[in-house]
């Protein structure tokens, strides 16, 4: 009869009536593999294979694989007292050239906590930094300094009054009336422009320097010059009228245009 090891398919020829009469324990030779052979059947005949991987000795002599002869090719023992043993894993051998410690695996929850547990630290400190800014500063001098890097001195910042909202002046005030004409004045031409200022707010207004440009065809400012009305304030619906000249003013001008000095 011929036995296969199931692992490493080597092949031994063995006398079948070592097996009878429930079949018996059987190890490879070659591999140590253990594993149960069932008895055969009756009806099978007993003939040596021709295979080349049977072993030429072991077919000359079949008992010589039986246990009750110590033989090296094939032990049979009986499976009463003796477990089988699982082969033990081997450990994976380290790569040539390192020299680096074998890491175990961390788990993704074990450093997403070592974070957190920083972030709580740090918050920490900055919050006991900011809450005793004074005791810290009397006993560390030093510290004045990073403090007043941050804009954390502790001295007072003077805060400034937000200054009421103002309409534009041109919604306060406005300048109409205007007549410009040229008259001699001493001996010399003057060009003499005259107008008023009107308060068309529901309070008295402060009126502010006037500025009185001249202009040619290509609105280019030829002349300039800024002077203050009759009075500085003016009541609600009330009018303040100015005057001014200017005398040699240039022949060319086409244009007058009078603003306030604050535009």
């Amino acid at each position: 009869m011929i036995l296969t090891c199931p692992e490493c398919k080597s092949r031994y020829v063995v006398n079948s009536t070592v097996l009878l009469p429930n079949g018996r324990t059987v190890r490879c030779a070659k591999c140590k593999n253990t594993w149960f052979e069932k008895k055969p059947k009756e009806d099978v005949e007993i003939i040596p294979s021709d295979d080349e991987n049977v072993k030429s000795d072991n077919i000359q002599n079949p008992e010589k694989n039986i246990n009750n002869n110590n033989s090296d090719n094939t032990e049979i023992e009986e499976d009463f007292d003796f477990p089988i043993s699982q082969p033990r894993k081997r450990k994976r051998p380290i790569p040539k050239g390192s020299n680096l410690p074998a890491l175990q695996n961390q788990k993704y929850g074990s450093g997403k906590m070592g974070w957190i547990s920083l972030v709580i630290f740090l918050t920490a400190i900055i919050s006991l930094f900011l809450i005793f800014q004074e005791s810290i500063s009397s006993s560390w001098p030093a510290s004045k300094k990073l403090y007043a890097a941050i804009g954390l001195d502790g001295a007072e910042i003077e805060v400034k009054p937000e200054a009421p909202y103002v309409d534009p002046i041109e919604e306060r005030l406005v300048i109409g009336g205007l007549a410009p004409r040229r008259e001699n004045i001493n001996g010399v031409a003057n060009l003499v422009i005259a107008g008023h200022v009107e308060n068309i707010s529901d309070s008295q207004q402060d009126i502010p320097d006037l500025r009185i440009r001249l202009l040619d065809e290509r609105n280019t400012v030829l002349r300039e010059w800024s002077f203050q009305a009759n009075q500085t304030f003016v009541n609600t619906g009330e009018k303040v009228a100015f005057e001014t000249s200017l005398p040699n003013s240039p022949n060319d001008a086409r244009d007058i245009s009078v603003t306030f000095a604050t535009n």
